[in-house]
């Protein structure tokens, strides 16, 4: 995307947990948080902003459409 000048970021990222003072507790171990986990390797958060155009959102459909087959 970054590529086709889209500057979309990761949304869950880092996690809370990965954070001082949480890092420490037993209950923030990643085995504990396999769905937060997963979330915040795998979503995204595309542009998102009041004066985005629907050229941009066209594009930007586009360009995932095209990435996604």
């Amino acid at each position: 995307m970054k590529e086709n000048n889209i500057f979309a970021r990761r949304y869950f990222y880092p996690l809370i947990s990965e954070f001082p003072p949480y890092n420490a507790l037993p209950s923030a171990k990643q085995e504990f948080l396999p769905n937060a986990q997963k979330m915040a390797e795998q979503v995204i958060c595309l542009p998102l902003y009041s004066e985005i155009t629907e050229q941009a959102l066209k594009k930007t459909c586009n360009v995932i459409t095209k990435q996604n087959g």
